[in-house]
């Protein structure tokens, strides 16, 4: 079972102060978990609370600079990857952070 999530890359204003657009795409999470246990406390950024652990086997194209919009809401992420000392298989887990305090 999978879930689908949106990237978001890009946007904003260039040097010259225009806006440009960004590219939303479609990616299939294998699973999405809470995120809001201890585990993941130490591993967020500053001021921010990880909301939502999204992922995916095999790994997709996630950078930190990307943010994610998981069930209907936009994050901030940080992508982890990961990879199994026994079978060599690997994938990223992505941290959706959101502003806190």
């Amino acid at each position: 079972m999978s879930e689908v999530v949106i990237r978001h890359r890009g946007g904003g204003r260039d040097e010259d102060g225009a806006w440009t657009t960004g590219e939303d795409v479609p990616l299939e999470a294998t699973a999405i978990a809470p995120g809001g246990g201890g585990e993941y406390g130490a591993r967020g950024r500053t001021g921010e609370q990880v909301s939502a652990v999204a992922f995916f086997v095999p790994p997709v194209d996630l950078t930190n600079d990307d943010e994610l919009t998981v069930r209907g809401t936009r994050y901030r992420i940080v992508v982890n990857t990961w990879r199994s000392p026994r079978t060599g298989r690997g994938g990223l887990e992505v941290l959706c952070q959101s502003a806190h305090g």
